[in-house]
C-alpha cells in the first residue's frame, strides 16, 4: 500500500502523485483536498531475520510506516486537517521475528500519535492483527483467510472514531484469536501512569 493516503471529504489519492516519501507531495494533496480527516493507510513490509536483513529494506519500512506518517500529520496540522487516523500494526506492540523492521517501524507510529495526542491533536492509532490483504498474503501465503481482519472490521473502528466512542492518542487494538474478533484500547497506561508522562516537570 506504499503511497496510498485516502483523504475523507475529498478524493482517495493514489501512487505515483502521491509519494508518503515526499513531505512537500504530501503537503500540495492536502492543502488542495482540504479534509476534515486524513487516514493514513500506506505501509511496506520485508520478511527477513535480522542477520540477513538489508539495510535498504530497512530504511524502506522506516521511511513509508514512520516518517511518511510524519508528513502526513505534520501537513494535516498546517492545513488544519480536523482528524487524523494511522492504521499501525500490533506488531508494533513487541518484536516479532522476520519482521524487526516492520515492528520496529509500527512502535515509532503508535508513540507518533501519543505524542500528538498530549499536543492537543485529536489523532488516533488502529493497530489491527492479521488482515486480510495482499501484503499479508504475500508474506503468508499458507495462512487460512478465516482468522484474518477484514477491511470492513477495520472501518467499523474508524466508524467508531467518528461517532467519539475513542480520545485522541487511543490506540485502538484489534485482532483475530482463532476465528473470534476481540477488541482492546491502550492509552499508554500503565507505563503513562508510572513514570508520569505528560506531566509538569519537577522544580
Amino acid at each position: 500500500m506504499e503511497g496510498v493516503v485516502p483523504i475523507v471529504g475529498g478524493s482517495c489519492v493514489a501512487h505515483p502523485e502521491c509519494d508518503v516519501r515526499d513531505y512537500m507531495s504530501i503537503h500540495r494533496i492536502i492543502e488542495r483536498e482540504s479534509p476534515d480527516t486524513v487516514i493514513y493507510t500506506a505501509g511496506v513490509s520485508h520478511v527477513s531475520t535480522v542477520v540477513d536483513s538489508v539495510v535498504d529494506d530497512w530504511r524502506h519500512e522506516l521511511e513509508v510506516n514512520t516518517l511518511g506518517a510524519y508528513h502526513v500529520a505534520k501537513a494535516s496540522l498546517l492545513n488544519d486537517v480536523k482528524r487524523q487516523i494511522f492504521i499501525a500494526s500490533v506488531a508494533g506492540l513487541y518484536g516479532k521475528p522476520n519482521h524487526s523492521g516492520y515492528s520496529a517501524s509500527k512502535a515509532a507510529l503508535i508513540s507518533l500519535v501519543q505524542s500528538l495526542g498530549m499536543e492537543g491533536v485529536d489523532a488516533y492509532a488502529i493497530s489491527p492483527g492479521r488482515v486480510h490483504t495482499k501484503m499479508r498474503e504475500k508474506d503468508y501465503p499458507n495462512e487460512d483467510p478465516r482468522t484474518r481482519l477484514t477491511s470492513l472490521a477495520i472501518g467499523r473502528v474508524v466508524q467508531e472514531i467518528f461517532d467519539g466512542k475513542h480520545s485522541p492518542g487511543d490506540n485502538i487494538i484489534i485482532r483475530k484469536r482463532g476465528y473470534r474478533t476481540l477488541r482492546r484500547r491502550d492509552r499508554g497506561l500503565p507505563w503513562r501512569e508510572y513514570l508520569k508522562v505528560g506531566e509538569p516537570p519537577l522544580v
